[in-house]
């Protein structure tokens, strides 16, 4: 009886043994959103600058411009994507884009493999580190999810120029994207930051490197984990927008 119980013992300390040691060094097999949520500068590609995930289920990823044509704002360095992604397993999921297969990712560091929606034959390593973001308060933490633009000065915006979503990150990232773009330079990649540390106004600029000036500010009148309500003034007259989040 001794000798059975023994014998037990020995198992167990190696079953878990075996599985500390399992855990430890297996790649890792389940991501969550709350994980790779944020801005990853990419250190290895010539062709990619950086990806970008939110909790809201949102996707920004930024390439080189090597024709140098112009894009969305006259920004001639870059193209931006922009679009949903679903996590299964390891692996992200990204509309209009490919997969993305996570090998390795911490507080700081990220890799992952690209396989693109047209092109089945390809498969493109990308090392990225986290980009630097702003200070965690809980104005930043509920401001920095996606938006869907309700009503502007009470009158609904369906089917108007400001039917559009509005995506803010503790990156620094500001991204519009319109339901109905009168043209391909509208909406596209900004970026943001509060006023002042009182943070009841926030800042933006669409150039490239930002340029933030007090020309571009717009002041936060209702904020919280339901509601959005910002004031923008332009030459004297004033637009009130209320937006909702994306969930």
């Amino acid at each position: 009886m001794k000798t059975l119980k023994k014998t037990l013992i020995v198992i167990f300390v190696l079953t878990f043994i075996t599985a500390c040691n399992k855990d430890e060094n297996d790649p890792i097999e389940i991501l969550e959103k709350t994980t790779i949520s944020a801005k990853w500068n990419v250190g290895n590609s010539s062709e990619y600058k950086s990806f970008e995930f939110n909790e809201s289920g949102n996707y920004i990823i930024v390439k080189n411009n090597n024709s140098k044509a112009k894009s969305a704002n006259n920004q001639v360095n870059q193209i931006v994507l922009f679009g949903n992604y679903e996590i299964n397993g390891k692996t992200i999921i990204l509309s209009d884009f490919g997969t993305l297969i996570v090998s390795e990712v911490n507080e700081m560091l990220i890799s992952f493999s690209i396989q693109l929606a047209n092109n089945s034959g390809s498969e493109i390593i990308i090392n990225a580190s986290k980009h630097e973001e702003m200070d965690s308060t809980v104005k930043t933490e509920m401001l920095c999810r996606t938006w869907k633009m309700a009503s502007v000065n009470g009158e609904s915006v369906v089917g108007t120029k400001y039917e559009l979503s509005v995506l803010y990150s503790n990156a620094g990232t500001y991204f519009v994207e319109l339901a109905n773009p009168v043209d391909e330079n509208d909406g596209g990649l900004a970026s943001w930051k509060w006023s002042d540390n009182t943070e009841t106004k926030f800042l933006y600029s669409w150039d490239t490197p930002p340029v933030l000036s007090e020309e571009d500010i717009v002041e936060v009148i209702e904020l919280t984990d339901n509601s959005l309500k910002i004031l923008e003034r332009f030459d004297g007259d004033e637009e009130l927008y209320e937006l909702v989040p994306v969930k």
